[in-house]
């Protein structure tokens, strides 16, 4: 299986919180693990978001980035192209989807090979996925 994991998904890597159980599952399942660009930010976000949550404490954070700067590292990432910022903006339209979540489709959708799989916890994202006609991990 080749996946590519969202922001939400590779969270749920580093912060043990509902579906972190099943991101590992499919994370030790995939043969070749890709993400966009985005992820690397986005994941920094969250984490300085959990930190300002009280969901991490400051020794806490600094574990959660050097996790997150391990899985990056085995990320094969998709980069933010013209074509794919071209293709995030017409799903964007299509979709209704936040600007973010289309560069994150339109990247999934740039891996051509059969047996990849989409992993988000993003409701939305999802669903826009499916509708793309790219299958989507089950999620719990």
């Amino acid at each position: 299986m080749i996946a590519y994991f969202d922001t939400s998904a590779l969270i749920k890597l580093i912060i043990e919180e509902a579906g972190s159980e099943s991101a590992k599952q499919l994370w030790d399942a995939s043969a070749s693990t890709f993400g966009g660009r985005l992820v690397y930010p986005e994941g920094r976000a969250a984490l300085a978001s959990a930190r300002r949550g009280g969901r991490l404490s400051a020794a806490g954070l600094r574990s959660a980035k050097a996790r997150l700067a391990e899985l990056w590292d085995q990320i094969l990432v998709v980069e933010l192209s013209a074509q794919v910022a071209d293709a995030a903006g017409d799903l964007a339209e299509r979709y209704a989807l936040r600007g973010y979540d289309a560069v994150h489709l339109a990247s999934a959708l740039t891996i051509k090979d059969m047996d990849r799989v989409f992993v988000t916890w993003d409701r939305d994202l999802s669903l826009a996925a499916a509708r793309a006609g790219l299958p989507v991990a089950p999620v719990a």
